[in-house]
């Protein structure tokens, strides 16, 4: 049996476009990782603000200062006197499971992972 070689383009081209819209559906990466647990802050009104399982690598800016944070997840993060979590503003390491309470400077975001 003779297969024509524009059938085989044809069917090479089939392939790919299958391919790319699969790719375009599922994504070229993996997915972003979360962290288990909860990440957590209290501001001075003492009311405490929680993000369950919050995804690593992303900033979570504070609504105001924290008095404290707790990092209740299973991932060690950092935390920032900024909003954005520029690493110019970087205050402190918080590690996973750990709790800081904070007096003179306070953060305003934190980023859990990488």
């Amino acid at each position: 049996m003779h297969v024509s070689r524009s059938a085989v383009r044809r069917a090479a081209r089939l392939v790919l476009s299958f391919g790319a819209a699969l790719a375009l559906v599922t994504g070229f990466s993996a997915e972003a990782q979360a962290a288990n647990g909860k990440l957590s802050f209290k501001d001075a009104d003492g009311i405490v603000h929680e993000r369950a399982n919050p995804t690593d690598g992303v900033c979570y800016s504070f609504t105001k200062p924290a008095v404290s944070v707790d990092n209740f997840t299973d991932t060690d993060g950092r935390l920032f006197t900024g909003s954005l979590c520029e690493e110019g503003t970087f205050l402190i390491d918080i590690f996973k499971g750990t709790s800081l309470v904070f007096g003179g400077t306070k953060p305003m975001s934190a980023k859990l992972g990488g």
